[in-house]
């Protein structure tokens, strides 16, 4: 039997927020009926975050966060795509997520066939020249919260997020329906792919979609019906009673002082509407694939590189968008799901899964084996039940700037400190200090209480929130570069943090003064975790 692999790839999908994995109000019933075909993974992490650092870990199943973050490929990363090179399998990647172009980059390298949809973050640009005749930005601003803005910042910053929301609207003026949605154009491209590939071969298809990603303007913004109808009454389904604008790309800043509550569950409620969105054009791509008799012979992987910090509390620990390099639940735990011939469906396991066992898994199922550079883990043997776990704990966080662990009780967040430089510098000078020393600094106190702190590190890469990206070393294609959301800030809380997981898995209460055992012990297995990757 021939076998192919296909995987889905979701920017920004919290896992939470698919009826699936346990949300009971949001409508998503082809992810819910992909979880009931296949193996749900509840415990799911991206190890290195944001964007960049996921996509390298999932393409070349190695680790990215003790050695670096938002870079490209080097010459030795060894893709997938790489693997299937020499041999009669045809490799595609349909992706609108502009990361996978950026100068030097190279994450499209080694497939046969690449197709790119223009016009998402970082890539809006490509607009900037054309003349907006027909919306006005500031109908999408609140006046309110701008001006806190500007008071937090400066108007430069604040011009800097008008700006992507004026080119964002250059091309939604054109848009008749959400068959113009980015979401939509990738996956009907996705589908041609599949019509037309040669079955007497195999295929390995990476679809990229960067929706739900910000900007969140589903179709109720735009007051235009699934049928491209204007309706100048439509409502987000999700917050119907709500008055005030759709704020569609809110500043990324910490939420205090700039939004209220009302707001930002607004927010939360377009961003809902587009994951129902999504949820609609992913349906198509299954029916396709069942269509085409694909389901017999393919693995399908349904994945996101991270969540959304979006509020307050669980919703975002008090910032909006990707401001903060924090790796709380909201952004690291994932959604995974996987199907193919040989897995029962129905199951959910709650084993640990990471982002880097996306490529060995691939791998394995196409036959042409896992490479030995490979860190992660085929996920096979665990979706077929042969085995328990394939790992103890996951890991999670910023390179230089976070490291955190997560068990079946505990989830432990370490923040790097002026003494340990950077990840590359101090992995192996750490172990002489002792863990006591090392975790002196351990404390129940929120960032609330103990304000922010930024190592020498930090400092340097700090995006100033008057510059956009930030200036310096903070750029687009340079290591100190570590999000692409604007106006970020490269600081961390004070003290580290430990959570139980047993009753507190959203990460509100820090007992690592009632626990000091037990953040001793997990910093000192996440240290060793961390030396060994670096090491392998």
């Amino acid at each position: 039997m021939l076998k192919n692999a296909i995987v889905v790839m979701f920017d920004s999908l919290q896992f939470n927020y698919l009826g699936c994995y346990g949300n009971t109000w949001i409508k998503t019933p082809n992810f819910d009926r992909l979880a009931r075909e296949g193996v749900l993974f509840e415990n799911a992490y991206t190890e290195g975050l944001p964007t960049v650092p996921c996509r390298r870990a999932m393409h070349t199943g190695r680790f990215t966060l003790p050695v670096s973050g938002w870079v490209g490929l080097s010459a030795q990363d060894t893709t997938i795509a790489d693997l299937c090179w020499g041999r009669p399998i045809d490799t595609a990647l349909i992706f609108d997520c502009p990361m996978y172009r950026l100068p030097k980059f190279g994450y499209t390298r080694g497939f046969d066939k690449v197709w790119f949809t223009h016009g998402h973050e970082a890539d809006d640009y490509f607009y900037e020249s054309d003349p907006l005749l027909h919306y006005d930005p500031r109908d999408y601003v609140d006046q309110e919260s701008y001006d806190a803005y500007v008071a937090k910042t400066s108007e430069k910053a604040a011009q800097y997020t008008m700006n992507e929301v004026t080119n964002y609207l250059r091309q939604r003026q054109h848009w008749r329906g959400e068959q113009d949605r980015y979401v939509t154009r990738t996956f009907k491209k996705a589908v041609e792919y599949l019509e037309n590939v040669d079955r007497t071969k195999q295929f390995y298809l990476w679809v990229d979609s960067f929706d739900p990603h910000e900007p969140w303007d589903p179709p109720s913004v735009y007051k235009i019906d699934a049928n491209g109808n204007y309706d100048p009454d439509m409502k987000c389904p999700y917050d119907p009673d709500y008055t005030g604008k759709d704020v569609f790309l809110p500043f990324s800043t910490v939420v205090d002082g700039v939004f209220t509550e009302e707001q930002l569950r607004h927010v939360r409620m377009l961003y809902a509407e587009l994951i129902t969105l999504c949820d609609k054009q992913f349906g198509l791509f299954l029916d396709a694939v069942r269509r085409l008799g694909l389901e017999e012979n393919t693995l399908l992987i349904m994945v996101a590189d991270h969540g959304e910090p979006m509020g307050n509390g669980e919703w975002g620990h008090g910032i909006m968008r990707k401001t903060r390099p924090w790796p709380y639940e909201e952004l690291a735990h994932i959604p995974f799901i996987v199907r193919g011939p040989g897995i029962a469906p129905g199951q959910r396991i709650k084993a640990f899964v990471q982002s880097v066992d996306v490529a060995p898994t691939v791998c394995e199922w196409l036959g042409i084996g896992v490479h030995p550079d490979m860190q992660g883990k085929s996920l096979l043997a665990l979706a077929r039940g042969e085995v328990d776990k394939v790992r103890d704990f996951a890991v999670a966080g910023y390179y230089r700037y976070s490291w955190s662990i997560i068990t079946d009780e505990w989830s432990y967040i370490h923040w790097l400190k002026d003494d340990e430089k950077s990840v590359a510098e101090s992995m192996f000078e750490i172990y002489g200090k002792g863990t006591l020393a090392s975790s002196s600094h351990l404390a129940d106190n929120p960032l609330a209480k103990a304000g922010p702190q930024m190592n020498a590190e930090q400092r340097k890469a700090k995006n100033t929130a008057a510059t956009g990206y930030g200036e310096g070393d903070a750029a687009l294609d340079g290591e100190q570069q570590w999000t692409c959301t604007p106006g970020s800030i490269a600081e961390v809380p004070a003290r580290d943090e430990l959570y139980s997981r047993i009753d507190d898995i959203d990460q509100l209460n820090n007992v690592a003064s009632r626990h000091p055992e037990v953040a001793a012990e997990l910093l000192k297995k996440l240290r060793l975790f961390m030396s060994e990757l670096r090491a392998s």
